[in-house]
């Protein structure tokens, strides 16, 4: 754990929400991870914000050190999670996340928006139909089914690394086959111990309900209700759709017509990790947005 933060529990009333929490630097921003993460995913970007912001970084339910609910993993329960912590631990914040994390800050900022100053979405699909199209890939079918099978703590770290490297990789090369992890990565490599320790801390039912119950996990998640109930100031961080971001190029026109302030930044040549491959360019993104609207 980096020295800025502290980890702390915050009862919502329904579950124990994990948090870190930097020094009281400035306004408050909270970043939201994405699925089967955890907080530690946005240290480093909550490392470059906690000299002049005050940082707040959850666990969202079912995930990391944050309470487990069998079953209870739909957009409005975790928008409901991080509605209750906005009101009651941070105050009035930035909002920013990133993948599923990005769709519960637009579902929080709907519910709650007297709670919410700005909203940064980071690559995440903006309707429960884009979604679904991305969620129903085979490749991407297949990555959740191997993941919900080694997540939940029942396998030791050692195993849980053993088969992620019998894992498929998501791509196929230039002749269709595909290679597993553990052809792509060397024995040691650091994503092996960083995957396997988010699975492990990490409830196999939330990617159950994606798998098998999509539609109680997406309820309401249409974006001409939601977006028109948003009245802070939105920044759509997209990347880039040639290197396999989430965010649609229609999802963005669509989107842009129906928010009340909407503001819009394509990170060309990243793509959906772009914090892993430029942290620097997406936090300057993030920043000059901010410095706008967040005082």
């Amino acid at each position: 754990m980096g020295q800025r933060f502290t980890e702390k529990t915050f009862q919502t009333g329904a579950i124990d929400i994990n948090y870190a929490e930097g020094p009281d630097k400035g306004s408050s921003i909270v970043l939201l991870h994405g699925g089967s993460a955890n907080w530690h995913d946005f240290e480093d970007l909550g490392n470059v914000f906690s000299g002049h912001r005050h940082v707040y970084i959850p666990d969202l339910r079912g995930h990391g050190k944050s309470g487990r609910v069998p079953w209870g993993y739909s957009v409005q329960e975790y928008a409901s999670d991080i509605g209750v912590f906005l009101q009651q631990v941070s105050g009035s914040a930035a909002l920013f996340g990133h993948s599923l994390g990005g769709v519960v800050a637009v579902m929080t900022a709907s519910l709650f928006p007297l709670a919410v100053s700005a909203l940064l979405v980071g690559d995440a699909p903006l309707d429960s139909i884009s979604w679904k199209a991305a969620m129903d890939r085979p490749d991407h079918r297949e990555t959740q089914r191997w993941m919900r099978a080694l997540s939940g703590g029942k396998y030791t770290m050692d195993e849980v690394i053993a088969g992620i490297k019998m894992a498929r990789g998501d791509a196929p090369d230039s002749k269709g086959q595909y290679k597993t992890l553990g052809d792509i990565y060397p024995d040691g490599d650091p994503f092996y111990e960083y995957l396997a320790s988010r699975l492990i801390g990490h409830d196999p039912d939330v990617l159950g309900m994606l798998l098998e119950d999509y539609a109680t996990v997406a309820a309401g998640y249409e974006m001409d209700k939601i977006l028109p109930k948003i009245e802070c100031p939105v920044l759509l961080i997209q990347a880039d759709p040639d290197a396999g971001g989430a965010m649609t190029d229609a999802e963005v026109v669509r989107a842009m017509s129906l928010l009340r302030n909407g503001w819009h930044v394509t990170l060309t040549g990243l793509s959906h990790l772009y914090f892993w491959e430029d942290l620097l360019r997406v936090a300057c993104e993030m920043d000059k947005f901010m410095v706008q609207f967040v005082h």
